[in-house]
């Protein structure tokens, strides 16, 4: 896709399913998997490999796969302000919407996993070469823009489209995503402000973050074990899979 590298499933129609992995990066836990099946339901969906690997990366791509993020996240916070941070990495993502606008696609939706939702915010903050229909992220991290001396509020009331959150976590609890992501949360009551109604949230209390993509996993850092969170993992996709269908309708 132009200069980005992409992993791409599904046959090429007029509407793109965009997903942002996490910050292992385009082959993480199993993102792939999840993308092959979106496929199966009828999407074309693309996989840019955005981030510049440290420490080797996976495939080539972001951290190896059993970097404990939470032990070394120090690490990372230089990334995330540098060649990670949002103007490095959503330029590239634009490329890769306008590459497929030239393929003839006419609209697009965002799946950010983790960092990937706080990349997705930012991309789908200005209107775009294929108008972005709507964002999901699976266990948000759009907080980060806090971290690195933003303001998620802000960039909330500047978003094109709505969004879909899917939270993980008890309410302060350690490791839990914040409530900034719940239907009384700001970035959701901003979201309504702008497009009422169209938004969704739902709280995974019971899971990590990052169970999506790498919950279960037997190969590299994982975010939550067991048939509980196998059958949190088929609920959350289906979730996805069904406000995708309403708003690319």
């Amino acid at each position: 896709a132009g200069d980005v590298e992409v992993y791409e499933t599904g046959t090429v129609r007029k509407s793109l399913l965009l997903f942002i992995p996490d910050v292992w990066g385009w082959n993480t836990g199993r993102v792939r998997s999840i993308a092959d099946d979106f496929a199966k339901r009828g999407h074309l969906v693309v996989i840019p490999k955005v981030l510049p690997p440290f420490e080797g990366g996976t495939d080539g791509d972001a951290l190896p796969p059993n970097f404990n993020i939470s032990e070394r996240f120090g690490d990372v916070m230089p990334l995330l302000k540098g060649e990670w941070g949002p103007g490095a990495v959503v330029p590239k993502a634009v490329k890769v919407l306008e590459h497929y606008k030239e393929k003839g696609v006419e609209k697009a939706a965002v799946y950010g996993f983790c960092y990937g939702g706080w990349i997705g915010f930012h991309l789908a903050s200005e209107k775009q070469c294929v108008p972005i229909v709507c964002g999901v992220s699976s266990h948000p991290s759009i907080h980060l823009e806090g971290v690195v001396g933003g303001d998620p509020t802000e960039l909330a009331k500047k978003q094109t489209c709505p969004w879909l959150f899917q939270p993980t976590g008890v309410v302060g609890a350690e490791g839990a995503d914040p409530d900034m992501y719940d239907a009384e949360g700001s970035l959701v009551k901003e979201l309504e402000a702008l497009f009422p109604g169209k938004n969704k949230t739902t709280r995974y209390s019971d899971e990590v973050h990052g169970f999506v993509t790498r919950g279960a996993i037997t190969n590299g850092f994982a975010a939550g074990q067991g048939e509980k969170t196998k059958a949190a993992i088929t609920k959350a996709v289906e979730e996805v899979a069904s406000y995708l269908e309403s708003r690319f309708k």
